[in-house]
């Protein structure tokens, strides 16, 4: 006769048989959808050392040593390690013809599983797969063509579902640099840090051999600050300045000179392809009026403006004066040649070959940069350094870099007479000045008014006040000679980056 079951046995059984199964719908926690959105950065810092890292590839080991290995690694591994070169060079990130990354992110939410929905007038919405809500897995990048997008969050629990609905702007600022060694960062390679405190033996470690390109210049720091400035937008830095370039062997002439075998015009627009550029960083016109030429002539003789030039650019002129105001009295219009070839079809380059124009976006500024004072002393007066007096730098100062320069100069010789030097082409700081007058050129005074304009000297021989390497052929890096130095490039690309405001 089988005994009768407890009452306890039955409510255990219960218990068993209760816990076996699946919990209801209304037991789950209802689903939450907290989404948000932000630019996958395109000018990346991975070791946020203020510097841009690229996959152009990065020497084996000792990259900011005064000896880096001369082998690399690690180029085209989509993979930015630091202390990486650009890609190619000249390119901070990979462009694609897709549009540009954004990151997704769903962690805040509360669920199982989520997944986006993206909308975009004109295009099939893009839905992705169900993914589940975990800290490792609520995250993702996706790749979107810029303009406005409609995101929605989808999150699911217990056979509930959530969304949330966001609005996003996807867009890439995308800056193309054109111009000279000022831009370029001649005198600052990713190691001068070693070289300044440890001295040569040195090799130089640039982000392109050639052309002694460095993200330490202006251009690259402007487009790491405007990076870092919003996270709905991000930068992408198309590099393709170079030292010693002109207008006619540089921006629209082949510089063979430092190996290139097409025009910087070229190159940016062959590696944009199928983009359009937002900015245009130009730094030119100091070796088209003479830099070189004239320090040539200021270090080997006295009264320099009114001796003949002994070489460079200059030397088919009476007079270092005449040269400079001839060639600066040439670079209006040739201003005016480099913007015909921006934003437009066709392009007609210095030997006469008709190319594309540089594709720009309908708000495009172009950028102008004038150069920095490198005349001035601590104390705010004219330099005097080895060979080159003051009367020289006041000079220099005065018929080039013043963007408003008197006219004529009184220039006072080493006898103490004074003669006047006609100015009627002004200076080379006042024609960058002046290309305000071409629209969508916004030229940065804030590169020259820094220095300047400021009390304090930062010239060659303003010591620790200095923004300026003097004369370093000695010191085992040659190159750098009067350039400006690692706080001079910063303060140069600051005053670039402040004068993009509201982008």
């Amino acid at each position: 006769m089988r005994r009768p079951l407890s009452l306890v046995t039955l409510l255990l059984a219960g218990a068993v048989a209760a816990a076996a199964l699946p919990a209801p719908a209304w037991g789950a926690p209802a689903p939450q959808a907290k989404g948000s959105w932000s630019m996958v950065p395109q000018s990346k810092d991975t070791n946020d050392d203020g510097v841009i890292d690229g996959d152009g590839g990065v020497p084996v080991s000792g990259a900011l040593s005064t000896q880096p290995a001369s082998r690399y690694k690690g180029a085209g591994n989509y993979i930015a390690q630091p202390n990486e070169r650009l890609i190619g060079g000249a390119l901070s990130w990979y462009l694609s013809p897709k549009g540009f990354p954004v990151a997704l992110d769903a962690c805040r939410s509360v669920g199982t599983e989520f997944r986006w929905v993206i909308r975009a007038t004109g295009s099939a919405p893009i839905t992705t797969k169900w993914r589940p809500l975990r800290s490792s897995t609520c995250d993702q990048e996706l790749v979107l063509p810029e303009g406005p997008h409609r995101l929605t969050l989808e999150v699911r629990a217990g056979g509930r579902t959530a969304r949330e609905s966001l609005s996003a702007n996807v867009r890439n600022i995308l800056i193309v640099a054109m111009g000279d060694s000022y831009a370029s960062g001649e005198g600052n390679p990713r190691n001068v840090e070693a070289w300044l405190n440890e001295g040569p033996p040195f090799t130089p470690y640039w982000d392109d051999d050639a052309c002694n390109r460095s993200v330490l210049g202006a251009p690259a720091q402007a487009a790491l600050a405007l990076e870092e400035r919003s996270t709905r937008t991000s930068v992408t830095l198309v590099n393709v300045t170079c030292t010693g370039a002109t207008v006619n062997r540089g921006i629209l002439g082949v510089q063979s000179g430092q190996g290139q075998t097409s025009t910087q015009l070229e190159q940016a627009t062959q590696i944009i392809s199928g983009h359009e550029a937002d900015l245009v960083l130009l730094t030119i016109g100091g070796n088209d009026v003479g830099f070189t030429s004239v320090l040539q002539a200021c270090a080997l003789s006295n009264n320099c403006p009114l001796t003949k030039p002994p070489a460079g650019v200059l030397q088919p002129y009476p007079t270092v004066q005449s040269g400079v105001q001839a060639r600066t009295g040439q670079l209006p219009a040739d201003f005016d040649r480099i913007a015909s070839c921006l934003g437009t079809d066709s392009c007609t380059l210095k030997d006469g070959r008709v190319v594309p124009g540089l594709p720009t976006s309908p708000d495009a500024r172009v950028l102008p940069t004038l150069y920095p004072d490198i005349t001035r002393a601590a104390n705010g007066q004219p330099c005097s350094y080895l060979t080159l007096t003051p009367s020289d730098f006041g000079w220099a100062r005065s018929t080039m870099l013043l963007p408003d320069p008197p006219r004529p100069y009184p220039y006072v010789t080493a006898a103490g007479t004074t003669v006047p030097l006609p100015m009627d082409s002004g200076s080379l700081n006042q024609v960058i000045a002046a290309t305000a007058r071409i629209p969508g050129w916004q030229p940065v005074t804030g590169t020259w008014a820094a220095s300047g304009q400021s009390p304090e000297g930062h010239g060659v021989c303003a010591g620790d006040s200095a923004w300026v390497f003097g004369v370093t052929t000695l010191a085992g890096f040659g190159s750098a000679s009067f350039h400006p130095n690692p706080t001079g490039q910063r303060v140069m690309g600051r005053a670039i980056a402040e004068a993009i405001p509201g982008r």
